[in-house]
């Protein structure tokens, strides 16, 4: 079966001049590409903003995903829509304030900052096409933005 494998495997890793060549480019062709923090040094910052990227953090949606015993839903508290991701950042009554200061912030950096899928893309990750020191304004705002609701705060029960 092995060797049935190896027939149906790309000529780049057929034809690799050793053991090592192989295992590298085999290893860099299933390994995901990291997402960027762009140098972001903010160690309880870069926490939340990781855990908001993978789904298990604090917001009801995702302890609820998870099957957290204190979760029987995932309703935010201000009891308006789930509380996923794009309702933390674009819509939750609760944080109206830091939504302004975020926005007017992001604004005056030259991001259009209509509600939108690609903005929450671009709060979580940045954005290719911009450069490394915008994108890391971009993380440290929205770093900055998690921390100024302070829904983060506490361990996750």
């Amino acid at each position: 079966m092995s060797i049935n494998e190896w027939y149906i495997l790309d000529l780049q890793f057929t034809q690799s001049k050793s053991y090592s060549c192989f295992l590298n480019s085999l290893l860099k062709s299933i390994k995901p590409v990291p997402n960027s923090l762009f140098g972001a040094c903010d160690p309880l910052g870069v926490q939340l903003l990781t855990r908001l990227r993978v789904g298990l953090s604090h917001l009801k949606v995702h302890k609820f995903n998870h099957g957290f015993n204190d979760t029987i839903d995932p309703m935010c508290a201000c009891n308006t829509e789930i509380e996923s991701v794009f309702h933390f950042y674009l819509r939750c009554p609760f944080y109206i304030n830091q939504r302004f200061n975020l926005m007017n912030d992001l604004s005056n950096l030259g991001i259009d900052t209509t509600p939108s899928m690609f903005m929450i893309n671009l709060l979580l990750y940045g954005d290719k096409s911009f450069c490394n020191e915008l994108n890391l304004k971009i993380l440290q705002l929205s770093i900055q933005y998690i921390k100024d609701t302070k829904r983060f705060d506490g361990p996750l029960l």
